[in-house]
């Protein structure tokens, strides 16, 4: 028996030892930290993960009760937690939530919980176990989250998330942010649970759509743009990125779709273009009308050379002055591509009452309309003043209401009104690339066929007309675009075939004052045109036709002449030449050198020499060159009768 209780007490040492091992290596290879309290409460044991966590080694914690090493706050209220209270004598089921405080003052963010270890056997050796969790990496974490979160929502963009089911390009909406919310309109509620077609509508391009599809599934970001619908109908130009969202196994779970409301942006680039194309036309137009006035010039020029040398009774010479009338008529023209050009500025601008300028304009314009037409007029109470030349106003006034009365031939309605607005009250109407200040809003509607969309594109290009031929020259508008846009103003279109047609112009207005009279002179052009003293001119012209007809007009009329088509032959005549020239006419626009730069040069040798310039631009061209401002300029096409008072005035005030 004895060596049998031996036995029996070996194997027992043997068992304890092997569960102690088991016991320690379970404390030590746990992730949590856990700390074995005895009945009373004291540190039977704890693991280093509670060390770590408490701040404390073994030696420092064994049989000490846990109250003196638990420093644990609640991070709600910052109170001290203690695990005598009530809240802890029963079992916990879940963790709490603690600032577990060091030694050092350093806190750490841990979760706790208190589980009773209950020997029924032996009550001496009940007691309870203590688990602590560092969650500070996970605060971080969730810190992290929430601030993405924050971002993500607060970011201007629209955000989409959405599931994995784009095949048939109809995924489902699972997130929303607040800058979708304030592009769309629809709120997270709106639309999370629908497919994302939500704001496709009768004027979306679904080749696009089918085209990011095909991105998608072969695994490409997908973007573009795109005519989308907010909540309340509204048409804006979507553009987008759809990018999938991978699981650690490449495995596409969602997507997120970036959106942006680029309506605006796309507007302003469509008038920046319309904008810069119309200054390039523009640019042409005023072009073709210099080589035109050339060409004008000399068909007149010629026309009154050969009707001075006719006898009045000549049956001849009603057939002159049909060509001359015809080369007017061209000139009109001329003048038209210029306003167009921004180039005239023959029509000087002037402070006018537009209102007293329209009301004197209602008799004509009401004889431009068939009686089938009504024509209602509506005016602000008090003259509105604006920068603007009369004649100018009258033309667009002209071209509104011939245009209106075409667009009706069956009669109907026209309706003129001309109001000022300040700048709160423009800035409504305006683009936003416009000034917002006080204007007046000239408004012409009528009531006629309209304008299809793809013909408002070109209504303001020169020769552009839906007319039948020689019914209109397409200069009406163009004419108008150009007279209002060299006031500084803007001009809108809105129509749709068959409702009829309103244009608005807005134009800067000013304060009123009072119109100075011009200068009155006394002088009167000589009658007799031809020289009585054969003075000496050099004509300086590029254009081989057009320096042939002045130097052919001068010598008909008694001046000797030497005429070039350069500026250099002018510069080596004049130095080789021992001619007494009394006066320089030029071209102010020469191949290799400018006609100022000539005059100068020129002048400089011979100051008594008197300078008359020649151009087919208007002043806003030459007023770039080097010219006085008492010069003397021709405007081609100019009539002999001008040309030639021209240079006896100048040759009269050399002889004096």
């Amino acid at each position: 028996m004895e060596i049998d209780d031996l036995s029996l007490t070996d194997s027992l040492k043997d068992e304890l030892s092997k569960a102690q091992t088991l016991s320690e290596s379970l404390l030590e290879c746990s992730s949590d930290g856990i700390v074995v309290l005895n009945r009373f409460g004291n540190v039977e044991n704890l693991n280093q993960v509670a060390q770590n966590l408490l701040g404390r080694n073994l030696d420092e914690t064994l049989e000490k009760s846990i109250s003196e090493i638990f420093h644990a706050f609640d991070p709600d209220t910052d109170e001290l937690i203690d695990l005598a209270s009530e809240r802890f004598r029963n079992p916990q089921l879940t963790s709490t939530r603690a600032y577990l405080e060091k030694p050092d003052g350093s806190r750490v963010l841990t979760t706790f919980q208190l589980k009773p270890n209950a020997n029924p056997l032996k009550p001496e050796l009940s007691g309870a176990l203590l688990f602590l969790k560092d969650e500070s990496q996970n605060e971080a974490t969730e810190a992290q989250i929430r601030l993405i979160a924050t971002a993500l929502k607060s970011i201007g963009e629209g955000v989409i998330i959405t599931d994995n089911n784009w095949d048939k390009g109809d995924a489902r909406i699972l997130y929303v942010n607040d800058g979708f919310s304030e592009n769309s309109g629809y709120t997270e509620m709106d639309v999370v649970g629908k497919g994302i077609s939500l704001f496709h509508g009768k004027n979306t391009d679904f080749s696009i759509i089918e085209e990011m599809i095909l991105d998608i599934r072969e695994g490409r970001t997908a973007a573009g743009e795109m005519v989308g619908y907010k909540k309340d109908g509204t048409e804006f130009i979507m553009a987008w990125k759809v990018f999938p969202v991978l699981e650690a196994g490449a495995e596409i779970t969602n997507y997120v779709v970036i959106q942006r409301d680029v309506s605006q942006i796309r507007h302003l680039e469509q008038d920046l273009f319309q904008s810069q194309k119309m200054e390039a036309v523009g640019r042409l137009a005023g072009g073709i009308a210099h080589d035109f006035n050339n060409i004008l010039a000399v068909i007149l020029s010629f026309s009154d050379l050969i009707l001075e040398a006719k006898n009045p009774e000549d049956s001849d010479i009603k057939y002159l002055k049909e060509i001359r009338k015809a080369a007017e008529r061209a000139t009109d023209l001329t003048q038209q591509l210029l306003s167009f050009s921004r180039r005239n500025k023959n029509l000087k601008p002037e402070v006018l009452d537009a209102i007293k300028v329209t009301r004197d304009m209602q008799k004509i314009l009401r004889r431009l309309i068939p009686e089938n037409i009504g024509f209602d007029l509506h005016f602000a109470e008090n003259p509105v003043f604006v920068n603007l030349n009369r004649t100018a106003l009258e033309q667009i006034l002209i071209n509104f209401t011939t245009n209106a009365r075409d667009a009706m031939p069956d009669g109907g309605e026209i309706a003129l009104s001309m109001i000022d607005c300040d700048a709160e009250e423009a800035a409504k109407h305006l683009p936003e690339h416009i000034e917002a200040r006080p204007y007046m809003i000239l408004s012409f509607q009528d009531n006629g066929m309209g304008i299809d969309t793809n013909t408002q594109k070109h209504i303001f290009e020169p020769f552009f007309t839906t007319k039948d031929q020689g019914k209109g020259t397409g200069l009406g508008l163009a004419t108008v675009y150009g007279i209002v846009s060299q006031a500084n103003g803007h001009i809108e279109v809105a129509s749709e075939a068959g409702k009829g047609t309103l244009f608005r112009i807005f134009l800067p207005t000013v304060v009123s004052k009072p119109i100075e009279k011009a200068e009155e002179t006394d002088e009167t052009p000589p009658r007799n045109l031809s020289s009585t003293e054969r003075e000496t001119i050099l004509v300086v012209e590029d254009d081989e036709t057009m320096c042939d007809c002045i130097s052919g007009l001068l010598v008909y009329h008694n001046y000797e002449v030497f005429s070039t088509n350069l500026a250099e032959d002018a510069l080596e005549f004049f130095e080789e030449s021992d001619a007494d020239i009394k006066l320089l006419i030029t071209d102010i626009i020469l191949p290799k050198m400018r006609g100022s730069e000539l005059a100068e040069r020129l002048v400089e040798e011979n100051p008594s020499m008197k300078v008359i310039y020649m151009t087919g631009y208007s002043d806003d061209v030459f007023a770039q060159f080097n010219i006085p401002e008492d010069a003397t300029v021709l405007k081609k096409p100019f009539s002999l009768k001008s040309a030639l008072t021209s240079v006896q005035r100048l040759l009269q005030e050399e002889a004096k």
